[in-house]
């Protein structure tokens, strides 16, 4: 087209420059792949040979799971947690704390409200989630020094559970969040732009529109789809990083503790 006089040498270089901003996005994308393949090799501790990864990322879920799940899972198996509640009972021991009274819930979250049966049904209350913690009968000022070690244990652990209900709500928008815009771009602007594209491939095949229109918006829908790749590889660390919310702090898992 150059050469018939459809294009001018502008035309032609700008051309030319996307072409070469794509060969180096292929080049950077395999030098990332290797580099991904490399540090998975040595957190598996095996040859990046026997590694064996899917070729296309899972498609979004259909839906998404409701915050209540993971904050009960977080609360019946954070190891920070668990390692809190072993603390306190050993000092409960070490201060000869042994006559139980009665069971605290340390941090009262409230109960999860079901809704069970048809839409307008009334909802159910749910099972509580809670986290208990013993209370010894004192029985004299002798043991006033203990009984406050012992309620300070109790509000570090009661400190404890706000934090992880907070680290668990930050990281459930963001998955939330994620899934939100990663499902935008698979049922909304993939499929526009690719109708774009079709409608501009028609106008060009009938000589109505330029060149030029058409390769922009190939390019616009090629895009969109590398945008969704991107967004879908975003929900799932973020599905990865909830998931892991529940084990233990986001802190103690980055090694900032």
């Amino acid at each position: 087209m150059k050469r018939a006089g459809n294009w001018n040498s502008l035309e032609l270089a700008r051309e030319q420059g996307f072409f070469a901003d794509a060969v180096l996005g292929v080049l950077e994308a395999k030098n990332q792949q290797i580099r991904a393949h490399e540090a998975l090799s040595r957190l598996l501790g095996v040859s990046v040979e026997k590694i064996k990864l899917q070729k296309l990322l899972p498609d979004l879920p259909k839906t998404t799971v409701e915050l209540m799940k993971f904050e009960q899972g977080a609360f019946e198996q954070r190891l920070d947690l668990q390692a809190m509640r072993l603390e306190t009972q050993n000092l409960a021991k070490r201060l000869g704390l042994t006559k139980v009274t009665r069971f605290i819930n340390v941090f009262e979250i409230g109960p999860a409200r079901v809704l069970e049966g048809r839409r307008g049904d009334e909802y159910k209350k749910g099972v509580d989630l809670s986290f208990e913690l013993p209370l010894f009968d004192w029985g004299s000022a002798k043991v006033a020094r203990a009984e406050a070690s012992y309620m300070q244990a109790v509000n570090r652990t009661a400190q404890m559970l706000i934090d992880t209900q907070s680290e668990i709500r930050v990281a459930h928008n963001h998955y939330l969040a994620s899934y939100e815009i990663a499902k935008q771009y698979r049922d909304e602007i993939v499929p526009l732009r690719k109708k774009v594209l079709d409608e501009n491939q028609l106008r060009y095949n009938g000589m109505l529109v330029s060149p030029f229109e058409l390769f922009s918006s190939a390019r616009a829908q090629v895009d969109s789809v590398n945008t969704y790749i991107k967004k879908l590889h975003a929900f799932w660390l973020a599905e990865a990083g909830l998931q892991m919310s529940m084990i233990a702090s986001v802190n103690l898992i980055e090694g900032n503790e």
